[in-house]
């Protein structure tokens, strides 16, 4: 490898965690990390607001899965992740903001009681369990399975906001094994889903998740760090239009599945075709800071969540100060709104002005937050969310096989194939590297 050159094409967290594995198994190959933004990261982003370190993406990773917090342990800044100080979370749902009942597991219930005394869902649920388990190729909608055993109110309600909310998605043409594999666990298990996810073992006691205390910002500045003093090049700056134009022995690209399409497609057109067919979703972020005496109810709760049948703008917001304990100020009070999913465009197609004075109204007749913001930030992430419809895992595969095929040294990575969570990317570029290597 010491005459090898190898180039990870994109500088978010996937690339990222590629360049440093990739250090870590060929010390002395040369890495070049090419990124066409002015900063690395991508959709991770901390910046100060209102005085603190907000995130204007994602603001935590989760702690079930190893990988994210397994990194943090490697660059040595576990002992800065702090949990979040507040465990609920709110569904705004007929005109009042009504409290997530127990026993959900990814929106499903599984204590029927506690969903309507919750009042998300006040008529009876009757659960109807399929003919039999599903098939261990088959792969449906997230939308198919749990409208046909639990009913619409419970999906549109419980389920599609908490798992479109990951997705910025439509569960109804999410699929159930790449968007909830948990779920498509339990259905291949037994027929009636609210059985199977009974009978799981409980979660293991623990934070559900974890953030660094100066924001998930701290974690590409760490791997940044662990990088540059490895001697890997970081090009800010520099977008890759051409792979061969890299004189590279060895690539993973790590760029949204349109774009790795466009550098792909001369040498592996069938591949490039299959990820041109991967959707993607728009997400407008706004973070506000209101006056503490503004405040007309405990933001007792992480926040809230809004299903796609009410009809608002905002799909969530996320009561920040309350959220993260050190994010508490003795003056102000920093809420997170976000707006726009998949089939919904209405966000993105605001100007700034109009998007923030919709939001405004939103948050004071949904939270009884009176007057205007003290201080205001809109972050938008166009095409930021790819949608894994049914048959994505199928597609990703395809993807793989036409790419060993035809550009043996090139592997692709990222939040487009297999899992969009801060965590997934991280082991997506990890075993890119090792991918990569082993061939």
């Amino acid at each position: 490898m010491s005459r090898r050159r190898v180039a990870v094409v994109g500088g978010g967290i996937t690339g990222l965690a590629a360049a440093y594995e990739l250090r870590a198994q060929a010390p002395d190959a040369e890495i070049v990390v090419f990124e066409a933004a002015d900063r690395l990261g991508g959709k991770i982003a901390t910046r100060t607001f209102a005085g603190r370190a907000i995130d204007e993406g994602a603001d935590a990773f989760l702690a079930r899965v190893p990988w994210g917090l397994e990194l943090c342990r490697e660059l040595g800044i576990d002992t800065e992740l702090v949990s979040p100080a507040q465990q609920s979370a709110y569904v705004w749902f007929d005109g009042a903001l009504r409290r997530l009942p127990a026993g959900l597991v990814l929106g499903v219930p599984t204590d029927l009681e506690a969903v309507a005394a919750s009042g998300i869902v006040a008529e009876p649920i009757v659960v109807r369990p399929a003919s039999e388990p599903l098939a261990p190729d088959a792969d449906i909608a997230v939308g198919a399975l749990v409208r046909a055993q639990l009913g619409d109110a419970v999906f549109e309600r419980l389920v599609d906001p908490l798992l479109g909310g990951i997705n910025a998605g439509d569960g109804d043409r999410l699929s159930l094994r790449a968007a909830a594999p948990q779920l498509a666990a339990a259905a291949e298990r037994d027929r009636d889903l609210v059985a199977a996810l009974r009978a799981q073992p409980p979660a293991a006691p623990g934070p559900v998740f974890y953030a660094p205390v100066g924001g998930m910002g701290a974690i590409v500045d760490a791997l940044v760090d662990a990088l540059t003093a490895n001697g890997v090049e970081l090009r800010r700056d520099t977008p890759v239009d051409d792979l061969g134009a890299l004189a590279a022995d060895m690539v993973v690209v790590t760029v949204p599945a349109s774009r790795a399409a466009d550098l792909v497609r001369s040498s592996a057109p069938s591949a490039a075709t299959l990820l041109d067919g991967i959707a993607y979703a728009s997400v407008v972020l706004v973070t506000m800071a209101y006056p503490n005496a503004a405040i007309a109810r405990p933001l007792d709760a992480s926040g809230f969540l809004v299903p796609r049948t009410e009809g608002l703008l905002m799909t969530a917001s996320s009561w920040s100060s309350s959220k993260w304990a050190h994010l508490a100020g003795d003056e102000s009070t920093v809420v997170r709104v976000s707006a726009g999913r998949f089939g919904d465009e209405r966000a993105v197609s605001l100007d700034d002005a109009a998007l923030v004075n919709a939001l405004v109204d939103e948050v004071a007749g949904t939270t009884d937050i009176a007057g205007e913001p003290i201080e205001v930030r809109v972050h938008r992430w166009p095409r930021s969310f790819p949608q894994y419809e049914p048959g994505h895992l199928e597609r990703v595969a395809e993807i793989e096989r036409a790419m060993a095929d035809s550009l043996p040294h090139v592997v692709l990575a990222g939040a487009a194939l297999r899992g969009l969570g801060v965590p997934a990317c991280i082991r997506q570029g990890r075993e890119a590297a090792h991918a990569l290597l082993a061939r």
